[in-house]
């Protein structure tokens, strides 16, 4: 059973719907979008530091991530004996596995330069949203499980 939940939480989230976009529309419209991203000139500063947002991010969630699952000292004992908390460290997993996951196409693309073809700067750029949709989804938990907390206690 938790093996089902697993890959429902890692297929049904807003981070795997934005790659099947990314993907219809790269394979729908990449041919058009591309004709004018090579119209475009990039920067070559920016591309240089372009590793940096999702290492950032990454690096964000896997740090502030951990106050999901132990809010502080006070409140975590609360969550930890709730009956779903299984749940919950489920989630967790799957996003801190999906922050990793997503990690290693941008710093694949980064590392052999494809930030200057289309199709990598289109790789890089959906798997970098993916990493702040993560992100943002972890921001969400912390804040949701406070106020759950803090409504507990009262």
């Amino acid at each position: 059973m938790k093996a089902l939940y697993y890959l429902r939480v890692f297929f049904i989230s807003y981070e795997f719907v934005f790659l099947i976009l990314s993907f219809a529309i790269y394979i729908f419209y990449g041919e058009f979008i591309g004709k004018y991203f090579l119209t475009m000139s990039i920067n070559e500063d920016a591309l240089k530091w372009a590793m940096f947002f999702p290492i950032s991010i990454s690096g964000w969630t896997l740090k502030e991530g951990i106050g999901v699952l132990f809010p502080d000292d006070r409140t975590s004992k609360i969550l930890h004996s709730w009956p779903d908390y299984w749940r919950l460290k489920i989630h967790f997993n799957v996003g801190v596995l999906n922050c990793i996951i997503y990690l290693l196409p941008c710093i694949g693309v980064w590392f052999v330069g494809g930030l200057n073809t289309f199709d990598g700067a289109w790789l890089f750029f959906m798997f970098a949203v993916a990493i702040s949709l993560n992100a943002i989804s972890f921001y969400t938990a912390k804040i949701s499980i406070r106020s759950a907390l803090i409504r507990s206690i009262e």
